[in-house]
């Protein structure tokens, strides 16, 4: 029993279609799949970061949304996004960092 693998945390398809098969069929008529789809992921993001905000930020032409508990943190974890992100398309880092400027 112990050698069995256990499932740490459940797909996102597989919450969605669990909920989705538990609406009245009142509601699933009344609204389309991917509307529903659309709303249960927002719930369904934040509520596996309870414990965390969600910041964004902008760097040069970069829209970087990152979730932690405080902006200190935010700004370390969007700074190594931008970095990554970065090397991926083969852009070099700025010399003096990258100048985030955080939405609202």
């Amino acid at each position: 029993m112990l050698d069995r693998l256990q499932i740490k945390s459940v797909t996102f398809e597989i919450a969605f279609n669990d909920w989705w098969r538990s609406q009245p069929g009142s509601f699933r008529e009344s609204v389309t799949k991917s509307a529903a789809r659309a709303c249960f992921r927002a719930g369904y993001t934040a509520g596996k970061s309870v414990s965390e905000r969600r910041f964004v930020f902008r760097a040069g032409r970069m829209r970087i949304t990152v979730w932690a508990t405080g902006p200190t943190v935010a700004k370390a974890k969007a700074e190594m996004e931008a970095d990554f992100r970065a090397a991926k398309k083969g852009w070099p880092k700025p010399k003096a960092g990258w100048q985030l400027q955080e939405e609202r």
